[in-house]
């Protein structure tokens, strides 16, 4: 808020007459050479203080009096508190008049009075429009901002072509050259109603701008296109390396990395002055890509998955990357992958490579490790060792997985054990009954059948990627024997009643799984045929005997280990 006030110094009307005569007396000083001497005023005054006040506001005035040590007078004026050489003034607004008026009467020490009086202006209502004082057509639209005081109040813009007016700001976009006079009112909280107008040169010169894209990469083209007002007038383009000038528009072709300047000339249709516009497009190449090193197949990646170096860098959101889909019907392939700065023939590219991974295709791996037969071993001393065999089956397999580091070749499989019994019945011969028994009857043969059961089965892993080898697994092989013999009398005056012998005994193999051993333990009970045998001798009484005829001998093997090979 600013207004003029006004500041006027009266001076007393002895003074004026005073200086009149010193003037003189000059003039004669000069005529006739001889010298005088001048003073000071007796008195003199000035009122200093804000030009402007509003109702309600209090401000200060302040005083200074020539020569010093007299007395200050102020003038009977509503709201004015004197003190001395200053007075405190609150504003109120004046029945006739926009302006407080204030006087003040300085006496020197030798009575000389001189007065000074200052106009105030009283502000009720006030508004400005702050905001650009030029508008060139096809430009934005320009903002226009109200201020109102006292604030707190509303505002009305003028029906203006062009202009949108919200509350205290307007948005202007002249449409047609000339000056444009817009005006806001201004309605104070209280009812006040202030107005101000603001003038706006809407301009119809020379202009052009030039719209396209600001990137391009090595060997790829964009297209510019410049627009002048007014319109019809003609275009000229500067011609750096890689651009290929039309008429209002242009093709540039990227050619080295850097920021190239595009500029236009154009000269309006009647023949005014031309006008430049420049256009700024950076040209970036790809200098590196770096990605996975390895990806399993069935994969897809996007561009953040790579790191890409440009240059100048920045710029890796306007690379091509491909391929992106990675698949191999094959255990692993080395696939390449091209970032290029465009779809251009001539793009700029740098490359990285790519394993790629089918963890599903296996090979067989030759794999075997010997499982002794312990299941047999008691069966040498009845000659029936080749009636039972381990059958051992083997499935190891070679795949390649992804690791932190790359492609990498892993293992896993098992070896699975189990027994092949040829359970018979067969017979054995060798075996004489014990004690006096053995003068009534005789014991020929032995009947043995063989039974076999249980499995065995090992898992071997080896994992690439944690360069880590586990084997686990374990279990139990068990034979069985059984025998089953009838005696016969040795003479004819004995008569058998009761003559079966039968026996049975278990062979355990167990294998566990040691971190990369095998612990092979085996033992069997014993095998005896036993039996009552129950006799009528002739000259004798039913006799019976208690028989038992060893076979085989229980047994327990020593522990046994068996290294495993490496999956690697």
């Amino acid at each position: 808020m600013e207004k003029e006030g006004t500041q006027k110094t009266v001076k007393d009307s002895k003074q004026m007459n005073r200086l009149r005569t010193k003037t003189l007396l000059f003039s004669l000083i000069i005529l006739v050479f001889h010298p005088v001497f001048t003073y000071a005023w007796d008195c003199e005054v000035i009122l200093d203080g804000p030009n402007v006040i509003k109702e309600g506001q209090t401000i200060t005035l302040s005083t200074l009096g020539t020569p010093a040590g007299g007395s200050y007078s102020w003038s009977n004026t509503p709201n004015l508190v004197p003190n001395g050489s200053t007075a405190q003034l609150t504003g109120y607004k004046p029945l006739s008049s926009e302006y407080i008026y204030v006087t003040i009467t300085y006496t020197s020490p030798k009575g000389k009075k001189c007065h000074a009086r200052k106009a105030i202006w009283v502000c009720i209502c006030y508004v400005k429009i702050n905001g650009p004082e030029e508008f060139k057509i096809g430009d934005p639209p320009i903002i226009l901002t109200a201020e109102g005081d006292p604030s707190g109040g509303t505002y009305e813009w003028s029906n203006t072509p062009g202009l949108i007016a919200n509350g205290s700001t307007a948005e202007f976009t002249g449409q047609e050259p000339g000056d444009i006079t817009i005006e806001v009112t201004y309605t104070t909280p209280d009812g006040k109603i202030c107005t101000k107008t603001h003038t706006v040169t809407v301009l119809k010169e020379c202009s052009v701008f030039i719209s396209g894209p600001s990137v391009v990469g090595v060997g790829n083209h964009i297209t510019l296109t410049a627009s002048g007002s007014p319109e019809g007038g003609t275009y000229i383009w500067e011609k750096p390396p890689g651009l290929l000038p039309g008429t209002s528009s242009a093709s540039f072709t990227g050619q080295e990395p850097g920021d190239v300047a595009i500029e236009v000339v154009y000269t309006p249709q009647d023949g005014g002055e031309p006008c430049p516009a420049t256009h700024n497009v950076t040209v970036f190449g790809v200098e590196s890509i770096t990605g996975p090193s390895c990806v399993n197949s069935g994969t897809t990646l996007t561009r953040e998955n790579f790191s890409i170096v440009t240059n100048p860098s920045g710029f890796e959101d306007f690379v091509i990357v491909s391929p992106l889909s990675f698949s191999t019907l094959s255990q692993s392939a080395e696939v390449t992958v091209t970032a290029y700065s465009g779809t251009g023939a001539g793009s700029d590219e740098a490359t990285t490579t790519i394993t790629v991974v089918n963890s599903n295709i296996k090979t067989i791996k030759g794999l075997s490790f010997e499982i002794p037969n312990y299941v047999k071993k008691p069966l040498e001393v009845i000659g029936l060792a080749d009636k039972v065999d381990l059958f051992v089956g083997t499935d190891f397999e070679d795949f390649k997985k992804c690791c932190v580091f790359g492609a990498a070749k892993s293992t896993d499989g098992k070896t699975t054990v189990g027994l092949s019994v040829d359970a018979g019945p067969f017979t054995i011969f060798g075996f004489p009954l014990p004690g006096v028994v053995k003068k009534y009857v005789t014991l020929d043969a032995l009947n043995v059948t063989l039974s076999g059961s249980g499995s065995v089965e090992i898992n071997g892993k080896y994992a690439a990627c944690e360069d880590k080898t586990n084997w686990s697994g374990g279990g139990s092989l068990k034979g069985g024997i059984e025998t089953a013999s009838e005696v016969k009398a040795k003479i004819p005056k004995v008569l058998v009643i009761q003559g079966k012998l039968a026996g049975s005994m278990g062979v355990t193999e167990k294998l566990d799984v040691l971190v990369s051993e095998i612990k092979v333990t085996s033992n069997w009970d014993g095998l005896a045929a036993t039996g009552t045998i129950i006799l009528k001798i002739k000259w004798l009484k039913v006799k019976s005997f208690k028989v038992s005829t060893p076979i085989i001998e229980g047994k327990e093997l020593p522990v046994f280990w068996i290294s495993l090979p490496s999956l690697k």
